[in-house]
């Protein structure tokens, strides 16, 4: 259920968008420590798509920014690199959906990519999905994680309502078609969230007011980052979308699916986050 006063929407990014995201929010409670107690409370709508379900679920299952940053500048960690061409991956999204007759069977085609591909290990790659959450059940705060059926297209959004387990549901949004494993939940696949929509930001429809946090630039290979279609759906919210700017973009280097990739990420969204601070602090308000 979507809270009236706010939600706020995390996008996809891989490793790279997880540590800016991360650093964002740092950066925001670093020069406006009230705004951030306003904003990361029960009353607001997280909505977290693929890398956003990462660090939605993160921040609903009580972790303080502080340590989340910590994690994402730390030497070592549990992430597995992954050798990716962004070009090249939204080039067979655009062949997969080429032609389809509706968005359902697009993302269907592009499902039967992702159940055949070689991938790692459902195992090995659910490992690090945990690693990921230090707490995996759901808590009571409003938390929407959206996925795709890989065999029929459709997407399902997950809850605390919805009798799954956290970890399954963020490895679901998490799983890059082609690049990771989808992810068997109640007997059917999912993949990535992604593959409907980079934030899924239609899905705060009837908040008051929506933050929409984009660790990418508004447009790349993939589409615009949230259409005007996704925008329409949130009126007559308010509505702020912050995307990834040229100096986090080139922290976050060629491959965000690259562990070596977070620190300077998380770095680069710190610092947008204190300079952008303000501003958000006034929008919230």
């Amino acid at each position: 259920m979507i809270s009236t006063k706010g939600a706020l929407v995390l996008a996809g990014g891989g490793v790279a968008g997880i540590a800016w995201e991360t650093g964002f929010l740092l950066g925001l409670q670093d020069e406006a420590p009230g705004l951030v107690r306003r904003l990361l409370t029960h009353s607001t709508t997280l909505v977290g798509t693929s890398a956003g379900s990462t660090v939605a679920a993160q921040i609903a299952t009580g972790n303080n920014l502080q340590q989340l940053f910590d994690r994402q500048v730390a030497a070592m960690t549990a992430e597995r690199i992954a050798v990716i061409d962004l070009a090249q991956l939204g080039g067979m999204v655009t062949e997969a959906t080429k032609d389809a007759a509706s968005p359902e069977q697009a993302r269907q085609r592009l499902g039967t990519l992702a159940r055949e591909a070689d991938t790692p290990p459902a195992a090995v790659r659910r490992a690090v999905i945990e690693a990921r959450l230090t707490t995996h059940e759901w808590s009571d705060w409003p938390l929407l994680i959206p996925a795709i059926d890989t065999s029929t297209g459709e997407l399902r959004v997950f809850d605390n309502t919805s009798g799954t387990n956290l970890v399954d549901v963020v490895a679901a949004s998490c799983a890059v078609p082609a690049v990771w494993p989808p992810v068997e939940i109640e007997g059917r696949l999912y993949m990535d969230g992604g593959a409907r929509s980079l934030a899924n930001a239609d899905l705060a429809a009837g908040a008051a007011q929506v933050l929409i946090l984009v660790p990418s630039p508004a447009e790349s290979s993939f589409g615009v980052a949230v259409s005007d279609e996704q925008l329409r759906a949130l009126d007559p919210a308010r509505v702020r979308m912050i995307n990834a700017d040229a100096a986090s973009l080139k922290a976050m280097g060629a491959n965000p699916l690259d562990p070596e990739s977070r620190t300077p990420a998380a770095q680069a969204g710190r610092d947008q986050g204190r300079r952008l601070a303000a501003e958000v602090d006034t929008f919230w308000s």
